[in-house]
């Protein structure tokens, strides 16, 4: 990827909603490429537009990631009941002897609590359960910070 384009994602990293006029300006680079550069970014290298929200505003006061194991013929079955389920927020598969890390949001522990019954008739095998208390940093990596321009020329001469 050339060095342009890192400082654009960069860019739409930290705030998607910026104008592109200001990111022209910030980053010297014409509007129409820009605008030719997102169109291009959307066919591939851009997954979702999307916005993070404070859930505690809404709320949802409970965040868990929550590791299951399961029998393999119930891994499928569970990964549909997952991606259908409202409070799930994120899926991922994992290799640590467990089958599914999952970001959860609940309004409260009762909730949790339906949905852990809920589960149970995929036969669970194993599940851990991780609170989390505070969002320190969320979607950071390649988003633009002052100095960025420096790190990025660092790494694209050490290739």
């Amino acid at each position: 990827m050339r060095p342009k384009d890192l400082l654009l994602i960069s860019h739409l990293r930290a705030n998607a909603r910026t104008p592109m006029t200001k990111i022209s300006k910030r980053t010297k680079i014409p509007v129409s490429t820009i605008f030719d550069k997102l169109k291009e970014y959307d066919q591939g290298l851009i997954k979702k537009h999307t916005c993070l929200l404070d859930f505690r505003t809404l709320g949802y006061d409970v965040k868990a990631h929550l590791l299951f194991k399961l029998p393999k013929e119930q891994r499928e079955p569970f990964l549909s009941f997952l991606k259908a389920h409202q409070a799930i927020n994120n899926v991922f598969r994992v290799n640590n002897g467990y089958d599914y890390l999952i970001e959860a949001v609940f309004k409260n522990l009762s909730e949790l609590n339906e949905f852990y019954e809920a589960t149970d008739a995929y036969r669970v095998e194993d599940r851990q359960e991780y609170f989390v208390l505070e969002d320190l940093a969320r979607e950071q990596f390649m988003n633009y910070q002052p100095g960025f321009e420096i790190l990025q020329k660092t790494t694209l001469t050490t290739r």
